[in-house]
């Protein structure tokens, strides 16, 4: 990132039907950098109505919408999405922002469902999309619900039983949720070789949504060079498990925020929930 009197604005954006809660706990590592943030939320995306089914456009328009509410066509900011997230940034960053977004960020990106805790029947949903069922069908999250801590994911567990959504998102998803990122996916791949801001790609090893192979064989058919940074605590919610304050001094060092003595990961349950905001 080029050097600046003071780091560009951070956008974050989180995974599908969720909330800017996945980034709660690396919120204060953010703010103990200067990071300036906000926790974008989407009409229609955040904890939408799942069973209201909405298209990938109408989520990108919603984006840029609440985007352009907020900062100015020339405000400098990064965009980082976690999952569907950062295709989303992705997207707003080739068709909307071009000339103000400093950097494009994505956090655990799905390009293909190809993880270790996915079952052989995954490959039936696109029989379920052929067939007009997606809006009928929910997948129900199931353990490790993307966390390798098991405090955390036993808190995580605790908030499922007291509702239907947690931190993480929604208890389950719909099937017309995934058709529409997998086609939202499809429509980003094209794109990123238009960016003219740097990309940086955060991906847990252990990943069991997606693999890092193919996270590492989509980077290699870019033409515009990516900097990939492997996580090796974690698995696919990055910005909650071991690894989350290593993910926010990555992204505070993409911002070109000042430099400081990193912290080291305390992998605890937090007690409370937090909700981050603009800084």
């Amino acid at each position: 990132m080029p050097d600046q009197a003071s780091p560009p604005t951070l956008i974050l954006i989180h995974g599908l039907f969720s909330s800017p809660l996945e980034f709660a706990l690396a919120a204060q590592t953010l703010r103990s950098r200067g990071v300036p943030f906000d926790c974008l939320e989407v009409p229609g995306y955040t904890l939408a109505d799942r069973r209201r089914p909405s298209a990938w456009r109408n989520w990108l328009a919603a984006a840029g919408t609440a985007l352009d509410a907020r900062y100015g066509p020339q405000q400098p900011i990064v965009l980082a999405g976690l999952c569907v997230g950062g295709a989303l940034a992705a997207a707003l960053a080739a068709e909307a922002r071009q000339q103000s977004v400093c950097g494009v960020a994505m956090l655990s990106p799905t390009f293909d469902y190809d993880g270790w805790s996915l079952t052989r029947w995954r490959h039936l949903r696109r029989l379920g999309y052929a067939l007009g069922l997606a809006r009928w069908i929910t997948m129900r999250e199931r353990e490790p619900f993307g966390i390798k801590n098991p405090k955390i994911r036993k808190w995580v567990m605790r908030e499922f039983e007291r509702g239907n959504v947690s931190s993480i998102g929604p208890s389950r998803l719909p099937l017309w949720g995934l058709r529409e990122s997998e086609r939202l996916h499809a429509h980003v791949r094209p794109l990123l070789d238009t960016l003219s801001a740097p990309l940086l790609i955060l991906h847990a090893r252990e990943d069991e949504i997606t693999t890092l192979a193919s996270v590492e064989r989509w980077i290699a058919g870019l033409r515009k060079a990516a900097q990939l940074i492997v996580l090796e605590h974690s698995y696919h919610m990055i910005t909650i498990d071991n690894d989350r304050q290593r993910v926010a001094h990555e992204l505070a060092d993409f911002v070109g925020a000042p430099k400081t003595a990193r912290a080291v990961p305390r992998p605890v349950a937090p007690r409370a929930k937090l909700a981050p905001a603009v800084t």
